[in-house]
């Protein structure tokens, strides 16, 4: 019987820790949910990016990029990207964090450095974990939405 009570006592001194911690965590007025900008996410009132901010790692087609961060965290950052037909190559540069991409226009066509290719088409989601090398190849009018862990933060 001793076991049983032992038992029963540190659940519940468990579950307060885990009531009291998660009440702790919530207290905090200022944390809210954060509704994404769905004009942004259609693609209106997005920010150029200097085409030459990627010249580096074009392969081939023309990078009219266009971008809008929707949120800014301690440990991560929502964005919307947006470009025209282009393909680069991440050999030189590769991914330096961890991204979350959903497609939401156009078609994605990651290839690996041993040749294996993944496309991704609207509605279509993927990891591209850090340290990423191969091509990066959007099609159409390409438009995602990427959530990025924060590097060093």
């Amino acid at each position: 019987m001793s076991k049983l009570s032992a038992y029963a006592l540190c659940s519940a001194l468990s579950l307060y820790v885990a009531i009291s911690a998660g009440t702790t965590a919530f207290a905090d007025d200022k944390v809210a949910p954060v509704r994404l900008d769905r004009d942004k996410i259609a693609g209106l009132g997005l920010t150029a990016i200097p085409p030459d901010a990627f010249k580096d790692i074009l392969v081939s087609g023309t990078l009219n990029m266009r971008v809008a961060t929707l949120f800014e965290g301690k440990e991560l950052r929502v964005s919307i990207f947006e470009s025209t037909p282009a393909k680069t190559s991440h050999r030189t540069r590769p991914t330096d964090v961890d991204e979350f991409v959903y497609v939401l226009s156009g078609k994605l066509i990651l290839t690996e450095t041993n040749g294996t290719s993944h496309e991704y088409r609207p509605g279509d989601s993927l990891v591209l974990p850090v340290g990423y090398t191969g091509t990066w190849e959007m099609q159409g009018n390409y438009r995602e939405l990427v959530v990025l862990m924060q590097k060093g933060r």
